[in-house]
């Protein structure tokens, strides 16, 4: 063997050794961060369990002691939020923190505190699962999508190559598109599916993000398969709809099942333990969440400096403000 191969295949495993060691120290890191935070989550449910313990037992002094403790175990940012009784206000407990603002531990506080509670820690020991388990309906769809962002990228290349405008300009959106559904699915799974907005914005999302470069994808598959006459042009056209009702539908369960996630589900149940409030209380809270959209909007407009925005936005503010004071004085 010459010097030069035996230096090349020193070289070789070297580096073969080189990245082996990284990807292995990569692998162990991960495995060592996720043990500290598991066992961290099980020690913090453990005290959660004491505290609900201690809320349902007699000792007045010990349901004190509970609820001080309880307060160091919340999630910081949900203390005396602006914004109330959306997703974000549910995720950062602060119905709980709301709850527990002027607590006088009468039974009927207690037992919708340990409710919460109950949620909770059933939430958290759900996504410690999530998180050690393989989403294989997740791994499918990314593989699936990946294999769709090559085709339309070759399509692109090749139609620019041969002046093919209206292949190019479509298979350039189709590609924006299915590189944009991740962060999609991330921006609805945080909209409120209770608002007519929000339904009408899902639906957007679905069809545009979606729907149409899933059509165009299978527009270029046909385009091959007839191409290199794999499959008769006939019996494409016959299983079309029938390929197309698919695809629509498995698209819709897994975008749905994808917003209406773990986080979802958490909130869902809280606001199934509150609908026994009345409808005076819901009208409070939408009017408290429309005022401080307002005071946001003011403050917003103060900075472009439009004085017509800003008078026309605090006279909408001031008619809600009366109008909650109003609610408040005739339930009081």
């Amino acid at each position: 063997m010459k010097t030069d191969e035996i230096i090349k295949l020193i070289a070789a495993f070297g580096i073969g050794t080189i990245v082996s060691t990284i990807f292995s120290f990569i692998k162990s890191t991960k495995r060592n961060q996720l043990d500290y935070i598991t066992k961290e989550r099980s020690e913090w449910r453990k005290g959660i369990r004491k505290i609900i313990v201690k809320l349902l037992g007699s000792d007045l002094d010990k349901k004190k002691n509970a609820v001080n403790q309880l307060k160091t175990q919340l999630n910081p940012y949900g203390f005396r939020r602006n914004y109330k009784y959306g997703k974000d206000y549910y995720m950062a407990d602060g119905h709980i923190w709301d709850e527990l603002e002027d607590f006088d531990f009468s039974e009927n506080r207690i037992q919708r505190i340990v409710q919460y509670l109950v949620l909770l820690l059933k939430f958290d020991w759900e996504r410690s699962k999530d998180e050690v388990g393989i989403d294989q309906n997740n791994i499918i769809w990314n593989a699936l999508r990946w294999i769709l962002i090559v085709l339309n990228s070759v399509m692109l290349v090749w139609a620019g190559q041969v002046n093919n405008e209206k292949n190019t300009y479509f298979a350039f959106i189709s590609l924006i598109l299915l590189l944009l559904q991740k962060l999609t699915l991330k921006l609805l799974s945080g909209l409120n599916l209770d608002s007519r907005k929000s339904q009408f914005a899902f639906f957007i999302a679905f069809i545009f993000v979606f729907l149409l470069p899933y059509i165009y994808s299978i527009h270029l598959v046909v385009l091959l398969l007839n191409f290199y006459k794999i499959i008769k042009l006939s019996l494409i056209l016959s299983i079309l709809p029938i390929l197309f009702i698919v695809i629509v539908i498995s698209s819709e369960v897994y975008v749905l099942y994808q917003i209406y996630n773990l986080d979802s589900q958490y909130v869902s149940k809280i606001k199934i333990l509150n609908k026994n409030e009345s409808s005076y209380e819901s009208e409070e809270f939408e009017l408290y969440n429309k005022i401080y959209e307002l005071e946001e909007e003011i403050d917003r407009v103060k900075k472009l400096k439009k004085s017509k925005d800003i008078e026309k936005s605090k006279k909408r503010r001031d008619r809600l403000q009366k109008k909650l004071d109003k609610l408040i004085k005739e339930n009081n």
